[in-house]
């Protein structure tokens, strides 16, 4: 079947209209352009729109640059003039395969040519010519690295005065976040001792230890921080909040900071808002199973959802690649966060502020005036805003929060221990969600072995159950034997079994045994089965 013309993309997709469309086909007599070009001069459509239809034509998803994480490390697998010939960058590796931004994602020479190069398989991602060079200036013209920046950064700012705004503090400071974000750290860590100044990054889950810096510095460290941020740098008594964004390639990185007073000085903690395009469902790690509940679930017209799991178990990723598949043209979403991590065009963001007065349930009582249809609430701290949740959700709503629980069960003694009724609980619950992050196993040192008699009867194995794997430490993993995290999950949906044994103020533990479900446990075992992660991070995370 041969490839529409693509005025005709354009005006199914709803981008132009006919009228249009012949206006630019007179011009195009006229002049000879390009359609697109045309278009584009027009103001009929945006670039984005274009690529868009042409991702949809050729069945090969669209990148935006702007908002995608380019991974540093594998730039270098693509020498800078086969990715300026070519017109294309790499993005990421994962599990053998090399993510590609390239303006022809049907060149099948490129494509060969990058999988001899490097050894990966391509997957191609469409994107557009400008945004491709810019990113290959920004990527490839990197002179020095983030590590070579600070030790430069360092010994200057020993030998001239250590005042927060000297271009050695700013550019500390700068490449501090740069190269957390570069090694997709979650949080940053500045932590003040007797004698030096740690800077660990948490990645994968795990704090690690990056760098020490001289103590004498550390002042203004602190106080470069707290100015970008919006901190008083006055008050070095009381635990501060702030937050900042800085310049990274073709995007940029936005960072929450914390402030906490210590007996060697203030610890400092930036927490990287993950801002980047977001996965799909099957993406996070959802079986199959789970992700025929989800699906059951989310396209039911009212009801509560409830995500739980501690902090930075990736709460907040799932409920938005939820958000992400409903309808947002012909539903009205409305959110109340704190804060708010992500962006997803024709949904109502917000975000509380407590000095303003601007709580969740303020929010929640100024959205179910807006015609809502779908409401996700970032964390229902507390009675007034559990009890607005549940209301909206027995209202005609479908309703998405957060909780901090153990298990899925557990999830609903709590909400019943912060006052909602057990029979509107049972009325409105339509599932809880119980989550964990393991990492995965480096895909460039993955091995097979034969795990200690210990640790499968902790996770009641048989020894003949298998094969296992792990990672054996490289280069690419830092020597850690993983990259990267992936979901571990637990589903209760509520049946109306399940609903009357709520009512009934039943035990978590019954509860449990009464839905069968798969435990997260046992959703870890089938991914460490698969390769995926390994026995000893199901240990870890959920024992």
């Amino acid at each position: 079947m041969g490839m529409k013309p693509l005025g005709q993309m354009l005006i199914e997709a709803g981008f132009i209209t006919e009228e249009q469309l012949e206006i630019a086909l007179k011009e195009q007599k006229r002049t000879g352009e390009k359609l697109g070009e045309i278009l584009l001069r027009m103001g009929f459509v945006t670039r984005e729109d274009i690529l868009k239809v042409l991702s949809r034509q050729w069945g090969v998803p669209y990148i935006d640059l702007k908002k995608a994480f380019v991974d540093p490390n594998v730039i270098k697998l693509v020498p800078e003039e086969t990715a300026r010939e070519h017109k294309l960058i790499p993005i990421e590796a994962r599990e053998g395969t090399l993510v590609v931004a390239m303006a022809n994602p049907n060149d099948i020479y490129a494509i060969d040519l990058i999988e001899s190069i490097t050894g990966y398989k391509v997957e191609p991602r469409l994107s557009d010519e400008e945004s491709i060079f810019k990113a290959i200036e920004v990527y490839y013209g990197v002179a020095k690295s983030p590590d070579q920046v600070i030790e430069e950064s360092v010994k200057l700012a020993l030998t001239e005065e250590t005042a927060e705004g000297t271009p050695p503090i700013a550019q500390l400071v700068d490449m501090i976040v740069i190269k957390a974000a570069i090694e997709r750290a979650t949080d940053i860590h500045i932590e003040p001792d007797e004698r030096v100044v740690r800077v660990r990054y948490r990645i994968d889950g795990i704090l690690r230890s990056y760098y020490t810096l001289p103590r004498k510095i550390y002042g203004a460290v602190a106080t470069r921080v707290k100015i970008i941020a919006g901190l008083d740098i006055s008050e070095q008594r009381v635990p501060q909040d702030g937050a900042f964004t800085i310049p990274f390639g073709l995007k940029e990185i936005a960072i929450r900071v914390s402030t906490y007073p210590t007996i060697y000085g203030e610890s400092i903690v930036m927490r990287l808002l993950n801002k980047a395009s977001l996965l799909s469902l099957d993406q996070l790690g959802f079986s199959k199973d789970h992700l025929k509940v989800l699906r059951r679930i989310i396209n039911k017209p009212y009801g509560m959802v409830v995500v739980t799991g501690p902090t930075g178990s990736g709460k907040t990723t799932t409920l938005y690649s939820i958000l992400s598949v409903l309808n947002a043209l012909e539903k009205n979403i409305m959110t109340v966060e704190d804060p708010s991590e992500y962006r997803i065009p024709l949904i109502k963001q917000s975000q509380v502020n407590e000095k303003a007065g601007f709580t969740f349930a303020k929010a929640l009582r100024a959205i179910l005036r807006h015609d809502p249809d779908v409401i996700l609430i970032g964390e229902m701290r507390d009675r007034e805003t559990a009890e607005m949740g549940f209301r909206a959700a027995m209202t005609g709503h479908l309703v998405f929060s957060t909780v901090h629980a153990n298990t899925a069960a557990a999830a609903i003694p709590r909400l019943i221990d912060m006052g909602i009724e057990p029979f509107i609980v049972a009325s409105s619950l339509l599932a809880v969600i119980a989550q964990r992050l393991v990492r995965r196993i480096c895909p460039r040192c993955k091995e097979e072995y034969k795990p200690d008699g210990e640790t499968l009867q902790l996770l009641g194995l048989r020894e003949d159950e298998g094969p296992f794997f792990r990672g054996k430490g490289c280069e690419y993993c830092k020597n850690s034997g993983y990259k990267g995290r992936i979901g571990i999950y637990e589903i209760l949906e509520i049946t109306p079994e399940i609903a009357k044994m709520i009512a009934e103020k039943a035990s978590a533990y019954d509860i449990e045994r009464a839905a069968g479900l798969k435990k997260m446990k046992e959703d870890g075992i089938e991914k460490a089965k698969a390769g995926i992660t390994t026995l000893d991070e199901i240990l870890r995370v959920v024992g």
